[in-house]
């Protein structure tokens, strides 16, 4: 019978199979907040939204987040909590400086 392989799926491992936890990687670097308020800034600049789509505003976030974090990790090669941490705080960074300077219209975002 041949073995069969059995691992831990740590979401804060960046593995190559292995599916991102965006929620557990902003709660552990300490981002949580600092995404929740670019949202929320989003969705003030955007003015009134139908819940549909303001859900779909902070859903295309995390994607583009999601998206930046697994670049990022591709490029090195692999990826620490204080790694996932500074690529957290840079996207975030960007992405407050962009809408700060209105370049984040109709919410394309990039």
């Amino acid at each position: 019978m041949d073995e069969v392989i059995t691992g831990c799926v740590n979401s804060l491992f960046m593995g190559p199979t292995v599916k991102l936890d965006l929620t557990t990687i902003l709660q552990t670097t300490g981002e949580l907040q600092h995404f929740l308020n670019l949202g929320a800034a989003r969705l003030r600049a955007e003015g009134p939204l139908p819940e549909e789509a303001s859900e779909a505003l902070i859903f295309a976030m995390a994607d583009e987040l999601e998206n930046h974090l697994r670049m990022k990790r591709d490029q090195q090669g692999t990826a620490s909590i204080s790694d996932l941490r500074v690529w957290t705080q840079a996207w975030i960074d960007e992405r407050q400086e962009e809408l700060t300077q209105g370049s984040l219209p109709g919410g394309d975002q990039g």
